[in-house]
């Protein structure tokens, strides 16, 4: 394990653009031209195009980031254009759709022109989309937007195609000052840093390897939003999911666990981003033990049909208290309860959860609403546990209060860093061995979320390595796993849960809405729909309960209305799946394991 308190790096780095200024500064370079770029905002590169220009050079200052989406947003004019048609290269080595992925939301940014997106093989050293233009059926303009790329050697020892920064500089007369090279930006410094300082020879073997390891840095980040649903681009947020999920996959590498491996714990890795203009800097330190959190104190009962915010550790516990019966305990690992209650009674068998992940904030309140409008109506028989993971939401809290609109997955698994439904029992799962030997239920309703807009990481690949296919908004969505012998039944929760969103017609038109955008850039979907509820179904050997059917919300993370439709959907989810369920002994007979 690594020393409590140790400093496994500090460093601070001279700004990448203030770097470019003082080396292009020489006269030599008057009259150059210049093409640049870089993951830095808008804003800062018009600053640095302006700087150079004043020196007489012929200068373009573009993005890095979603090089596409941002040359149609700063330099192409659309006006009289009616059709826009963009091949999107295709690299031999890397995944076939990358680079149609890393087009998206384009779309829909240009104002309900027809648009289109077809392969293009890359023969070039810079991947690059060719773009054209048509108005009347006939061909306007042909442009070419590079996007630059390299091949490296990623900390995982796999090859990698990433998103660089690039200069190519021309200087008339002097062939001895051109450049057509790699150039190393402040963010992708950092994250390369960051993941050598985190081979240190104290994180092998064993675990945890650390309780927290922060991650401290500051740079020019940048947010901003899109206007179409809730997408945004943010580099501040493609830090911290790079940053986390990289340590994750590194550290069990170095631990000799398999690729994917949610079981491993080695301690929670937090990043802690800050947004600076003025500095470059990276620190990680490591804590080897922290104090236990003290249990929330109830406070004063919310509107919780009409939640506009996630809840806290004081409003969960407030509506248990509302709710009564009788508790179901289990404890975190920092020493907080995770509370359930127990309803004794008649009806079908059922256990409600939400909160494994605790940054998939519409669960909990729709686990909430479902079990109140159950007792209202008198219906016993189920354990709802609301927040199976107290010690995440703690960590989501304290994310929240700088990025509220970002994912927060640092907060997605438990203090040991780990995914509590792969964990061993104890400690927080021990609630499911608990709910189902109380109430011998033949179905769990686990309810979650997934990313309200696209999900990347830049300096890896760009998509979500093990998490592809969540990488763009799909509606509300299902997956039922059942033992042998219980593919009636699950069929028939997923009928019955399909028709009930269906029938609200906002959930229904939300979910219409983000299948078809969903489909423009995936041309072969890898799920089903079912009244236009996406699902996926799927028999696996064992687990706790014959039926699981675990909601995805598109909730990561969103506020007011929107986060009120998706909570509403959890609700309708988990009322829908008890009545199906009190309809499963009238299916053919299915042995329980």
């Amino acid at each position: 394990m690594i020393a409590d308190g140790t400093l496994l790096i500090e460093a601070a780095l001279e700004p990448s653009l203030l770097q470019l200024q003082r080396n292009l500064a020489d006269p030599a370079y008057r009259g150059a031209d210049v093409e640049i770029w870089t993951f830095d905002s808008p804003t800062r590169r018009a600053a640095l195009a302006q700087t150079l220009r004043a020196r007489d050079m012929h200068v373009w200052v573009r993005s890095a980031y979603k090089p596409l989406l941002h040359s149609f947003q700063e330099e192409i004019d659309l006006d009289g254009i009616d059709r826009v048609v963009v091949r999107y290269p295709v690299v031999e080595g890397a995944t076939p759709l990358r680079f149609r992925l890393e087009a998206y939301p384009l779309g829909d940014l240009i104002g309900g022109r027809a648009f289109e997106l077809h392969p293009l093989p890359c023969a070039t050293a810079l991947p690059a989309y060719q773009i054209e233009l048509l108005a009347d059926g006939e061909l306007r303009r042909s442009l070419r937007v590079e996007a630059p790329n390299y091949w490296h050697i990623d900390h995982l020892d796999e090859r990698c195609l990433a998103p660089t920064g690039w200069i190519r500089l021309t200087v008339p007369g002097r062939p001895d000052l051109d450049c057509d090279a790699r150039f190393e930006t402040d963010q992708e410094k950092l994250f390369r840093l960051a993941m050598i300082a985190l081979r240190d020879p104290a994180a092998r073997g064993g675990g945890p390897q650390f309780h927290d390891l922060r991650i401290e840095l500051a740079a020019p980040f940048h947010d901003r939003v899109l206007g179409v649903g809730q997408e945004h681009v943010s580099t501040a947020e493609a830090m911290h999911e790079d940053l986390y999920f990289s340590g994750l996959e590194l550290f069990r590498k170095m631990n000799g666990h398999p690729k994917g491996d949610r079981r491993f714990a080695p301690g929670r890795i937090i990043p802690d981003i800050r947004i600076s203009n003025d500095s470059v800097s990276l620190r990680i330190t490591a804590a080897a033990s922290v104090a236990p959190v003290a249990d929330a104190a109830s406070t004063p009962a919310i509107d919780l049909d009409h939640a506009a915010h996630w809840l806290d550790h004081d409003a969960i516990a407030a509506q248990l208290s509302l709710l009564g019966g009788r508790p179901v305990n289990a404890q975190s690992r920092l020493g907080q309860t995770v509370a359930g209650r127990w309803f004794p009674g008649s009806g079908p068998a059922l256990l409600i959860s939400a909160g494994q992940h605790p940054n998939e904030p519409s669960g909990p309140v729709g686990a909430l609403r479902a079990a109140h409008r159950l007792r209202r109506a008198g219906q016993g028989n189920f354990v709802v546990a609301p927040m199976m993971n107290p010690d995440g939401l703690s960590l989501y809290r304290d994310l929240c209060a700088r990025f509220p609109a970002h994912m927060n997955h640092a907060a997605r698994y438990t203090a040991q860093g780990n995914d509590l439904e792969y964990a061993p029992r104890g400690y927080e799962n021990e609630l499911y061995y608990t709910a189902r030997d109380l109430t011998r239920a033949a179905l769990h309703v686990n309810l979650h979320g997934y990313p309200a807009h696209e999900w990347t990481r830049p300096f890896t690949g760009y998509l979500p390595r093990d998490f592809e296919s969540w990488t763009l908004p799909k509606g509300f969505f299902l997956i039922l796993r059942h033992l042998p012998g219980w593919r009636d039944h699950a069929m028939l929760v997923l009928a019955r849960v399909a028709a009930r969103l269906a029938a609200d017609p906002r959930i229904a038109a939300h979910n219409a809405e983000q299948v078809a955008r969903y489909s423009r850039y995936v041309e072969v979907a890898p799920f089903r729909l079912l009244h236009g509820v996406p699902y996926f179904l799927s028999e696996v050997p064992d687990g706790l309960f014959p039926v699981t059917l675990i909601t995805e919300a598109p909730d990561e993370t969103v506020y007011g209305e929107e986060f009120i439709l998706q909570h509403e959907a959890q609700t309708l989810a988990v009322l829908a799946a008890r009545e199906a369920a009190a309809e499963f002994t009238t299916l053919p007979a299915a042995t329980q394991t």
